[in-house]
């Protein structure tokens, strides 16, 4: 399936997307304005549509769980429930009895047009509150955001500095991670004090998959504290090895998981495996 297809934007919009997937697409659509556009479009149309309460659509039918779910598509339904019914008001008013006075006539429809003009300025002033509270909804995520890319920056820039204040002092530690398994307990990882980076080589129990990425995540907290590029798999037998390496100065004794995807055929990266493990710093 297409990255850009309408088929993937519902899923993102249904939250059926593996995790890293959508991640991957919240940052597209901070970076992305054409993307960003487009992903709008497509919502409102799917709202437009669902809106009209005689459209019969099995997607729709998909839809209407994530309304129910999401305050934010509800209240769009609701203003565009509103707007239709402005429109079909402006359609069908306007007509009197042919043997009514010509003056109640004209009363009348001035009265028309005022009680539509009303009706336009409450729709207006619940569009502008809904997209104020989608403004800012949106400023408070990019905060978040950037504040976790500022982070992510600074410790980069630390761990560089300090690579090439001490180049003599590197020393790296390799350790290979079999396929999870259910059940299984988390690897153990013991990192002497003197170490600065670890080499974990992941074993990927399939060979579909060419290019992966990796993200570590702290299993206490649940933050994310670090993310690879692309990453080539070498071949090993039916399987896959993936070779990643994370700073040192990352981790602290505890208990992580490194969750690695693999991109597929259609250029969509789905989970390959997750690995949990227990780091104790000597």
């Amino acid at each position: 399936m297409s990255a850009d297809s309408d088929e993937y934007l519902f899923r993102y919009i249904l939250r059926d997307l593996p995790e890293g997937e959508a991640e991957r697409l919240d940052e597209r659509s901070v970076t992305d304005e054409a993307f960003a556009q487009r992903l709008r479009d497509f919502e409102n149309d799917l709202v437009d549509r669902y809106a009209r309460e005689d459209a019969t659509d099995e997607s729709l039918n998909r839809f209407e769980q994530r309304v129910r779910d999401s305050g934010y598509l509800r209240n769009k339904v609701q203003f565009a429930r509103a707007l239709q019914k402005v429109s079909m008001h402006g359609e069908t008013d306007g007509t009197g009895a042919a043997t009514a006075p010509v003056l109640s006539i004209g009363r009348r429809r001035w009265l028309e047009v005022f009680a539509t003009a009303a009706m336009l300025l409450l729709v207006a002033t619940g569009y502008l509150a809904l997209r104020t509270v989608s403004l800012r909804e949106d400023v408070a995520r990019l905060q978040v955001e950037r504040s976790a890319v500022e982070r992510q920056k600074e410790q980069l820039q630390r761990d560089l500095e300090g690579a090439r204040a001490t180049p003599q002092r590197l020393k790296t530690v390799t350790d290979r991670l079999p396929p999870p398994r259910r059940g299984a307990d988390e690897h153990s990882l013991r990192l002497p004090s003197d170490t600065t980076e670890v080499l974990l080589q992941a074993v990927i129990e399939s060979s579909e998959y060419e290019t992966f990425w990796a993200s570590l995540q702290d299993s206490t907290s649940g933050q994310t504290l670090w993310r690879s590029g692309d990453v080539s798999g070498t071949a090993d037998g039916a399987n896959r090895i993936v070779q990643i390496t994370i700073p040192v100065s990352l981790l602290k004794s505890g208990r992580y998981s490194l969750d690695v995807s693999g991109k597929t055929g259609a250029g969509i990266f789905e989970s390959a495996g997750s690995y949990p493990l227990r780091v104790m710093l000597e």
